[in-house]
């Protein structure tokens, strides 16, 4: 079984796959090809933070792994290093005509992405945290407004009615996005309106890095809200986030991870993991694609179809008892229908008079 990082090189006018690893032993696409006919192969461009973001990349790599052993794909990978790097990838895996499925990962792909699938209606493409419509482009979403909710009840809890050993008593926690995008701008209202459902007095700071994969402007900015009051901030930032944790321990304060369970990162200062299953997802396209039951469209799903959530396996900082069956409780209307969190920021103070848990 084989999966290789490919570099996207221009030669003339032909694109070519030169592979890393082995020596530096590159191979042409048409004998790539010819090597591995037969079997089902996977061209991925990853996010621009990499492999080693303990995060997005990382579980989308680990969905590939678990694939590869059960159904003996072959899949090949970029890390783009920018945004204008996406092109010649989605490029470069489209005019080799050498793979079954091409997976993009984050919605900055999403130009790119189109123009590709526009070009080679044929191709089957798969995007990952995105809504992108197309004839050939399957896009899985979640809803991001579900994802961060249930941490930012944690939050609004335990910086208030609450209190776990480092909360304080100013009233405030943070939220840290990576890159403006829309799907990450919910993460923060539903961060928000999570907090404020149960605290409505809460202030809620908000910033962004301008990077997935930029650790130490995260750590600067997590710091400054821990310098404001914030006792709980949740990253919503990729590898940049990592720099948060960092802050939660030099702060003596806490922090929520995002996707994956990250909570081992700094198990006595990462509360929870705002959780999204990305391995989940990237596995079932590609299972879906071997067994003939792919399709285009958009799939969204959220907290009652188990796609996100929240996690505190493997914390340290143990919630209170009573602020855990308020969790869950929630959790649970959420799941009945009882309960649909708000997805924009125009919504949320309407959204908040209208819902408060304290009131029921």
């Amino acid at each position: 079984m084989k999966q290789r990082k490919v570099l996207a090189v221009t030669c003339s006018a032909a694109m070519i796959l030169s592979l890393a690893g082995c020596g530096g032993k590159g191979e042409s696409a048409e004998s790539a090809k010819e090597e591995n006919k037969g079997a089902f192969r996977v061209g991925v461009i990853l996010s621009t933070g990499g492999l080693g973001d303990k995060n997005f990349n990382d579980m989308c790599y680990n969905g590939l792994l678990r694939a590869q052993e059960d159904y003996g794909i072959e899949f090949d990978y970029v890390e783009p290093k920018s945004v204008s790097d996406f092109l010649p990838n989605y490029r470069m895996f489209a005019e080799s005509e050498d793979y079954d499925l091409i997976i993009g990962m984050a919605q900055d792909q999403t130009e790119a992405l189109l123009e590709v699938a526009e070009a080679f209606p044929d191709q089957k493409i798969t995007h990952i945290d995105a809504n992108t419509e197309a004839p050939n482009v399957s896009a899985i979403s979640t809803k991001w407004q579900e994802q961060t909710f249930l941490t930012g009840v944690i939050a609004g809890l335990c910086t208030k009615d609450y209190p776990m050993e480092k909360s304080n008593e100013d009233n405030v926690i943070g939220c840290i996005l990576g890159i403006e995008a829309a799907n990450l701008r919910q993460g923060v209202v539903g961060f928000e309106a999570g907090a404020r459902y149960v605290n409505p007095d809460c202030e809620v700071l908000t910033a962004t890095v301008g990077s997935f994969s930029d650790p130490g402007k995260g750590k600067e900015i997590a710091l400054s809200m821990y310098n404001k009051g914030a006792d709980f901030v949740q990253h919503i930032a990729g590898s940049s986030g990592l720099g948060v944790f960092n802050a939660a321990k030099e702060s003596d304060c806490y922090a929520f991870g995002v996707g994956g369970n990250q909570n081992a990162n700094e198990p006595d200062y990462i509360v929870a993991t705002a959780l999204r299953n990305v391995d989940e997802m990237v596995y079932k396209e590609v299972e879906a694609a071997i067994k003939g039951t792919w399709e285009a469209g958009v799939h969204i799903s959220g907290i009652k179809e188990g796609s996100v959530g929240y996690d505190t396996a493997n914390s340290n900082a143990a919630l209170p008892e009573e602020a855990l069956e308020i969790v869950e409780e929630i959790k649970q209307q959420i799941i009945d229908g009882k309960l649909a969190p708000c997805s924009s920021a125009e919504e949320l103070d309407a959204w908040l008079a209208e819902n408060q848990y304290f009131t029921h």
